[in-house]
């Protein structure tokens, strides 16, 4: 565990980038947010010494909830998972237009 956060009242752990609760509904909301703000803005910088620590106060902030414990995680395996979630995602579930034959 990394962080360990309360919002509303429930309680969520971040680690390894994902989000755990017990309540569903927090947890997707957690998730879509962190998803919606790594994208957006790139997520902690690549220098940050606890990348959990940082993606959790700016989602809890956003959210209205606190952290409530913090253990600093492995630091190289915490920044490679987020090195990883800023790789850029392409969708490939339209195809391409094709060109008009000329007759």
């Amino acid at each position: 565990m990394s962080v360990l956060a309360r919002v509303g009242g429930h309680k969520a752990i971040l680690r390894m980038g994902q989000w755990v609760s017990a309540n569903p509904n927090t947890e997707l909301e957690l998730n879509r947010l962190t998803d919606a703000w790594i994208e957006e803005t790139g997520g902690p910088p690549l220098t940050d010494p606890d990348h959990e620590y940082s993606v959790a106060r700016e989602i809890l902030r956003r959210m209205g909830g606190r952290v409530v414990q913090r253990i600093v995680p492995e630091s190289r395996r915490a920044r490679a998972v987020y090195v990883a979630r800023r790789q850029l995602k392409l969708k490939f579930t339209e195809p391409l237009p094709r060109e008009r034959r000329r007759r």
